[in-house]
C-alpha cells in the first residue's frame, strides 16, 4: 500500500464521484413531483409528504436530507417548509421560477430512475446498468464483484490510512487498540482496512469476512499487498452468522448499503458474537444528528439510495442502534473526507 502521499488529500475527488446522483434527484423532485410548489403553502410533516406525493419513506429521507443540506427547505418542529431561495425560484407561480429550466432535463435516464425509486422504494441497477440488477444481486456476479471490490480498494487506500491514523491518536478519545488481539473486518471487501490496521498494530491478527465470490477477490487483493501471512479471509454471510472469537468488529462503509432493519440485525449479530469486553467500530459517511448535513454526505446518500437498499445514516441513528443491542460508551469521532468513526464497547458485568 502507498503510504508516501498521506499529506495529499483526495477528499474533493471522492466527493465529485460520490455526489454524481444528487442533482438528478433534485431534477426529479421538480420535474415529476413539483415538490417545492407542493410545499409552498404550509409546513408539511414527513408522513404527509410521503402520503400526498406517494413517496416511499427511505428515498423520502434521502431527498429531505439533501434539500435541508442544500438550504432549499427548513425543518420546523415536525414539519418542513421552503426557504426564501426555493420560494423565489422553485415554485411554479413565481415570476422568477426556474422550474422549466430544470424540467427540460427530465428525460435524463437517472432522473427517470429516481422517479421510480421514490415511488417504489426499490433500488435501481448499479451505475444505471440496463440489465436492471441492483447492487445486492450484482455482487453475486464474479466479474462485477471483482470490479466493485477493486473500486472500493482504490478508495480505501486513502481512507484506511486516515482511520488508522485516528485510531492511533488517544487524545481524540480513540480506543486503546493495544488491548485487543484480534480483528474481524466484516464485509471487508478487498481487505484494505484489515491490512492497514494489521500493519499498524503488529500484535493484532486480522480476518476478513466476505460472501462468495467477493472472498476470492479479497484473497487476491491481500496477497497483492503482501499481507497474506497477517490477514486471512473467511467466507460467510454476516446476516446468518458472524464468526466468534474476535476482540474487534469493524464495519467499514458497510451499513450504508442496507435498510434500517438489516442494520439492526447486523449490530445484534455483532454484539452476540463479539468477545467479552470487545469493541465495535463503524466507519462510514454519517449525517449529523439533525440529518441536515454535511452536504457531501447528503449527496452521497443519493447514490446509495439509487443503487442499494440503504442510505447514509446519522450518527444518532447508528448510536441508538448500537445502544439498543447492548453496546455502551458510544463515541463519535471525525476522521477525514466527512467520514466518521463510531465506537462502542461490549462490557461484561463485574
Amino acid at each position: 500500500m502507498n503510504t508516501n502521499n498521506v499529506e495529499l488529500n483526495p477528499s474533493k475527488l471522492l466527493r465529485y464521484r460520490d455526489s454524481v446522483y444528487a442533482t438528478d434527484l433534485l431534477i426529479c423532485s421538480i420535474a415529476y413531483f413539483d415538490f417545492f410548489t407542493f410545499l409552498k403553502d404550509r409546513s408539511w410533516t414527513f408522513d404527509d409528504i410521503c402520503e400526498y406525493l406517494n413517496i416511499s419513506p427511505r428515498p423520502a429521507e434521502v431527498m429531505l436530507s439533501l434539500f435541508l443540506a442544500m438550504e432549499l427547505i427548513l425543518k420546523t418542529g415536525t414539519g418542513y417548509k421552503l426557504t426564501a431561495v426555493s420560494r423565489e425560484y422553485l415554485v411554479s407561480d413565481s415570476p422568477a421560477s426556474l422550474i422549466p429550466y430544470y424540467a427540460s432535463l427530465n428525460n435524463r435516464p437517472q432522473t427517470k430512475e429516481f422517479r421510480e425509486i421514490l415511488i417504489t422504494g426499490k433500488p435501481s441497477g448499479w451505475s444505471s446498468k440496463d440489465d436492471g440488477k441492483a447492487w445486492k444481486e450484482a455482487m453475486r456476479d464474479v466479474q462485477f464483484a471483482n470490479s466493485f471490490t477493486a473500486a472500493m480498494d482504490s478508495r480505501g487506500s486513502f481512507l484506511a490510512q486516515m482511520l488508522v491514523q485516528r485510531l492511533s491518536q488517544p487524545l481524540v478519545r480513540s480506543p486503546d487498540m493495544s488491548r485487543y488481539k484480534s480483528l474481524l473486518d466484516i464485509a471487508g471487501g478487498s481487505g484494505v482496512y484489515a491490512c492497514s490496521i494489521s500493519q499498524r498494530y503488529e500484535h493484532m491478527g486480522a480476518t476478513v469476512l466476505e460472501i462468495s465470490p467477493v472472498d476470492e477477490a479479497a484473497r487476491r487483493s491481500i496477497e497483492s499487498k503482501d499481507m497474506s501471512q497477517r490477514v486471512d479471509v473467511v467466507a460467510g454471510d454476516m446476516f446468518n452468522k458472524i464468526p466468534r472469537g474476535y476482540d474487534v468488529h469493524l464495519f467499514a462503509n458497510v451499513l450504508h448499503d442496507w435498510d434500517m432493519d438489516s442494520v439492526k440485525k447486523l449490530a445484534a449479530n455483532s454484539f452476540e458474537s463479539l468477545n467479552a469486553d470487545g469493541l465495535i467500530i463503524v466507519f462510514d459517511a454519517h449525517l449529523n444528528e439533525d440529518k441536515d448535513g454535511p452536504l457531501s454526505v447528503a449527496e452521497y446518500s443519493c447514490l446509495l439510495m439509487h443503487s442499494t437498499e440503504g442510505r447514509c445514516y446519522s450518527t444518532k441513528e447508528i448510536g441508538d442502534i448500537l445502544e439498543g443491542v447492548g453496546f455502551t460508551d458510544i463515541i463519535v469521532t471525525e476522521v477525514a473526507a466527512e467520514r466518521t468513526m463510531i465506537t462502542g464497547n461490549k462490557k461484561t458485568e463485574r
